[in-house]
């Protein structure tokens, strides 16, 4: 198993020390999730979280029978369901593999259970809590005051090569848009930009 990935992913976020690292290590295993299978699906309790090295998965969400894509993770992200881990509480969302991926994953309270002895990991959390919501945050804001087509660029910096990799119907879910409206989008930019 590579820990290297894991550990430069989360030593950019807040420095982790070697004695920290050593207890966190045994925690952590590798699993290969299928493309379609889920990490986590709606109604399920989650008890772990994750790190993305290779895949891709959505998020997204069922209304009256449609699919509704939150937000897509990419290799160096954690598609962990943030808010039923915390609470305790059933998700409300479906983290579904779009291509075989592979993840690390740790339990959280165990994680959960070194804060005290080893700061840097609750001084981590608490960051990786602010980066999540910042970004849900803009995501939302951008969504109400941004045109389309506004909102596709800025999406294809935020993924570049993303849409390459995945069906256009699940990028114009994710924009709020139908796969038409995408096609249009894409068509009036110069050259494809």
């Amino acid at each position: 198993m590579n820990f290297q990935v894991l550990y430069n992913v989360l030593n950019a976020i807040h420095p982790v020390s070697e004695a920290a690292w050593a207890e966190f290590t045994p925690l952590v295993q590798s699993e290969t999730v299928l493309k379609n299978a889920y990490l986590i699906a709606e109604g399920q309790r989650a008890h772990h979280c994750y790190l993305l090295v290779e895949g891709i998965v959505r998020v997204y969400f069922n209304k009256d029978g449609n699919e509704y894509n939150k937000t897509f993770f990419i290799p160096g992200s954690f598609p962990t369901p943030l808010t039923a881990l915390l609470t305790g509480s059933p998700a409300e969302l479906n983290f579904q593999a779009l291509t075989d991926c592979t993840v690390l994953r740790f339990s959280f309270s165990a994680f959960r259970a070194l804060f005290e002895k080893h700061r840097c990991f609750e001084s981590l959390f608490r960051i990786i809590l602010e980066q999540e919501w910042i970004k849900k945050e803009q995501h939302d804001i951008r969504m109400v005051t941004n045109d389309a087509t506004a909102n596709y660029l800025i999406f294809r910096e935020e993924y570049p090569g993303l849409e390459q990799q995945i069906p256009q119907y699940h990028i114009a879910s994710h924009l709020g848009i139908t796969p038409v409206q995408l096609s249009r989008i894409r068509a009036q930019l110069p050259n494809n930009a």
